[in-house]
């Protein structure tokens, strides 16, 4: 595929990403008002998806550099080492059932998402750009790639950051409105979701 049907893609799955988190925004402020979880429907699922979002947005980062030859800059590289480790943290996660990984994957996501915004405003205000990425590297006020007026790769890594901290949300949501059930015949202690 060439690098423009990439960029593209790229730049379309951001989209939409920020739609499915503005999606569980609303669902999850509907829930609120109603008492109701209708986010329900995910549960189960979230880690997993938050997984394929880690993975598709390392996959896409190493597409750019390795393959259509993009040079990171500074700030990217510090993206990278957020969302890198979740690409393996996620799939574990989800594999093992461990909510207990949350934590870990808020605290990565949430900096990523931090450095990500930086980036982006310094993309359109280059006046905040210290100089300190261009010494090491590609300058990081100079998007690389800028399709509809607004996305760019930080843009795009904000996207990504944004909706695993939705989807993560949404899991704690689901895992307390999880109620123990009735033992069973063997004498375990089950979970049923309510």
């Amino acid at each position: 595929m060439s690098f423009d049907t990439m960029r593209t893609f790229f730049a379309l799955a951001s989209l939409l990403a920020n739609a499915v988190t503005i999606a569980i925004v609303v669902l999850a402020i509907v829930g609120k008002v109603r008492r109701t979880n209708p986010l329900a429907m995910l549960a189960g699922t979230t880690m997993w998806l938050a997984a394929g979002v880690a993975v598709g947005a390392t996959l896409g980062s190493l597409y750019l550099s390795e393959i259509a030859h993009l040079i990171p800059c500074r700030l990217c590289w510090y993206q990278r080492i957020a969302m890198y480790p979740l690409a393996v943290i996620l799939p574990l996660a989800a594999f093992r059932r461990d909510a207990g990984a949350r934590l870990y994957v808020v605290v990565l996501a949430t900096i990523g998402a931090a450095v990500a915004t930086y980036h982006r405003l310094m993309q359109s205000f280059p006046s905040l750009d210290t100089g300190s990425c261009s010494a090491v590297g590609p300058s990081c006020s100079s998007p690389l790639i800028h399709m509809y007026g607004f996305v760019t790769i930080p843009y795009m890594a904000l996207s990504a950051f944004v909706l695993i901290l939705a989807l993560m949300y949404v899991d704690r949501i689901n895992s307390a409105h999880a109620v123990p059930s009735l033992p069973t015949s063997e004498g375990d202690a089950g979970v049923a979701t309510a």
